[in-house]
């Protein structure tokens, strides 16, 4: 009963703390078209995740999440000056908090990539809709694990997490598509 009672309260805190990552999402892909990031754009290790799996992610998503979190940190007191989230990102160190969040975020792909190069199933294949929700839940997870584990959230937010945050990335996927952000 518990569970339920915080869901609506705890989707919307998810949906607060999903903006920073979409947002970093969004920045992210127009740091890549710099020069600096073209020196990263090369395959952590192409035998075990595929060619898709850049070392621009691993440095790219935590530099973004960092200046998301900061400029949410930012306008949150005029956004919620009455109440709000019940965890709110001013609550955090932006730089520790948008380090970790976007580097777990990427990392927590390559054990879903390591397999799909096992089963040979090509990068990006949305044919197999099994994978292509598994793509859409392992990032959101390995997040959700930190939140619990590091930052102590309350495990009924994570709970809630495990339920919204893959249809919250898939929101953003097909956005970040209609933006021309990815292929």
């Amino acid at each position: 009963m518990l569970f339920w009672t915080h869901f609506p309260q705890d989707t919307f805190n998810i949906l607060w703390l999903g903006v920073g990552l979409f947002i970093a999402g969004v920045l992210e892909a127009f740091l890549w078209k710099t020069t600096p990031f073209e020196w990263v754009n090369v395959p952590i290790q192409t035998q075990w995740f595929g060619a898709n799996k850049r070392w621009r992610g691993l440095i790219s998503l935590p530099l973004t999440c960092v200046i998301s979190t900061f400029f949410l940190q930012l306008i949150e007191p005029h956004l919620f000056s009455n109440g709000g989230p019940q965890i709110q990102l001013s609550n955090f160190n932006f730089i520790e908090y948008g380090l970790l969040v976007g580097f777990i975020f990427n990392l927590s792909e390559l054990p879903n990539s390591f397999l799909k190069r096992r089963l040979q199933i090509p990068p990006g294949d949305e044919n197999n809709k099994f994978f292509y929700v598994i793509d859409h839940m392992d990032s959101t997870y390995g997040v959700l694990i930190l939140w619990f584990f590091y930052f102590h959230f309350p495990l009924h937010l994570v709970l809630t997490g495990g339920i919204v945050t893959p249809v919250l990335f898939m929101g953003a996927t097909w956005i970040r598509r209609q933006l021309g952000l990815k292929a």
